[in-house]
């Protein structure tokens, strides 16, 4: 009925139907990505609502253990924060320009 998530408001209303339905944040994933439409927008979409309520302490250790430059996506992240913080550091020495 809410058709195969091809569409925006498809993939909208599959993501959160899964966040809404989930016991946890897995449980929500394997949800929203387990049919037969655009799963990765569906998942991306769910995983994006579970993450902002739960946080990073949600997701699966497993997965996580798994997960392919995960130094380097935690450091992005991380300086993300930092830069639109109160004070952002001088980013000169870790991205430097041309």
């Amino acid at each position: 009925m809410l058709g195969g998530g091809w569409r925006g408001e498809q993939a909208l209303a599959i993501g959160v139907c899964a966040a809404l339905v989930a016991e946890d944040l897995r449980d929500g994933l394997l949800l929203a990505v387990n049919h037969t439409g655009d799963s990765d927008s569906t998942g991306a979409i769910c995983g994006n609502i579970l993450g902002a309520i739960h946080g990073t302490a949600a997701i699966p250790a497993e997965w996580l253990a798994e997960l392919e430059l995960r130094d380097v996506i935690e450091r992005l992240a991380g300086d993300a924060l930092a830069e639109f913080g109160y004070t952002p550091p001088d980013w000169g020495d870790r991205y430097p320009a041309w």
